[in-house]
């Protein structure tokens, strides 16, 4: 099959990292594939080395991105199309919101110029939504309405947890059942899974003794992920534990919000600040639990990368958490910002080596069971040829 992928950017996050590893895991099956990418935001940190380092072919198109610009918007549909004539591609698979948009137009256009046997079938994966908390009303009527009509012309539509699959369809009815598949992320986690106790860390530069606790945070900082709430239940939970340091891995627009905060509530001396972190074993050695405050999540990338790591996540019950992070088994769930839940779950976590052992253990076995790359690309591998056979009457041939 011809493959062509298409995401806004390739900025640090589970979204480029799954595109990355599908394109190179079908690559490596004989498949073409080609991934198309836009441009950062400022501020974002690139994963374009990844991307790089695994050989896959690239476009960067640097009018695509996620930000809504007409005159942008149009330049990023041009190119596309351009792109799929030139490509002439068997599947059209789109990630994120603007991206699936603009590609998923471009290849009805597109579509529209080729005969049957030799029309694209179009692929949209969610990688979490934005059809309610981030937009007034009446913008999430509009947004929820456009991707209706998108999902129209999909022939797939794809969620990365069951939860997500559930808004999809029922919640907010954005396609059919009969389209809808949930295919849960997949990840290269083997360096992590065999992470061992005692792995050099940074706990040194952070002036953190072996028998101290840090509570680690990885990820964007902007407001969808509630740090605010993160950093007042840390500075609760520091009263109780004298030795709890939390570390805040990212960067963002709210780094500054933050950390002021950090410094009103006077926990500057327990919290420190990584920026964006390249080495993740060595990050993830140096935390005994991972935490997440968000308000909303489609699969938390963070949290999976700590259980394979060996650790506990204390989370808040949002989006497609519960279906990654098993409420007393790998880690503990809390509501969406309670500051008290929080933080009491944190004081458990933290007083408990044996608990955090054993629910450690725990979800280790459980990314290890559930989020293989090599899974992914078996599961995405047979909905093409699917796909493809319903829309043409036969699988594709290159």
């Amino acid at each position: 099959m011809k493959i062509l992928r298409i995401i806004a950017r390739l900025n640090v996050g589970g979204p480029a990292r799954h595109v990355t590893l599908l394109n190179a895991g079908l690559q490596a099956r004989g498949h073409q594939t080609l991934l198309v990418y836009g441009s950062l935001d400022r501020g974002e940190a690139s994963l374009d080395r990844l991307a790089l380092e695994t050989g896959i072919p690239l476009a960067h198109h640097a009018h695509l991105g996620r930000r809504v610009s007409a005159t942008s918007d149009v330049r990023a549909f041009v190119a596309l199309l351009r792109e799929l004539f030139r490509s002439q591609p068997d599947v059209v698979h789109t990630h994120t919101a603007k991206a699936g948009a603009l590609g998923r137009v471009a290849a009805v256009v597109y579509n529209a110029t080729r005969r049957r046997s030799r029309r694209a079938i179009v692929v949209h994966t969610f990688h979490g939504h934005v059809f309610e908390g981030y937009f007034s009303p009446t913008m999430n009527a509009l947004i929820r309405m456009t991707e209706r009509r998108l999902a129209g012309i999909s022939d797939r539509i794809i969620t990365i947890s069951s939860r997500q699959q559930h808004d999809i369809v029922e919640r907010f009815r954005i396609a059919p059942a009969a389209k809808t598949l949930a295919v849960p992320l997949g990840l290269d986690l083997d360096q992590l899974f065999a992470l061992e106790p005692g792995a050099p860390s940074m706990r040194g530069a952070i002036g953190a003794t072996a028998t101290d606790t840090v509570v680690g945070f990885a990820g964007r900082m902007v407001a969808v992920k509630d740090l605010p709430t993160l950093v007042r239940a840390f500075a609760r939970a520091a009263e109780q534990v004298p030795h709890l340091h939390l570390v805040l891995a990212g960067d963002g627009p709210e780094r500054e919000r933050v950390a002021d905060l950090v410094r009103q509530l006077g926990v500057d001396a327990r919290v420190h600040f990584l920026g964006w972190v390249d080495d993740l074993c060595r990050y993830q050695a140096t935390i005994d639990l991972c935490v997440l405050s968000s308000l909303n999540e489609g699969t938390p990338v963070a949290a999976i990368e700590a259980m394979a790591a060996g650790l506990p996540v204390v989370s808040t019950s949002v989006g497609g958490v519960p279906d990654v992070v098993e409420d007393g088994v790998s880690g503990l769930l809390v509501p969406v910002g309670n500051v008290t839940a929080l933080a009491d779950a944190l004081v458990q976590l933290a007083t408990s080596p044996a608990r955090r052992a054993e629910m450690g253990q725990a979800g280790r076995l459980l990314a290890r069971a559930r989020y293989s790359h090599v899974r992914l690309v078996d599961d995405i591998d047979r909905i093409y040829t699917s796909a493809l056979t319903e829309r043409r009457g036969r699988p594709a041939t290159v």
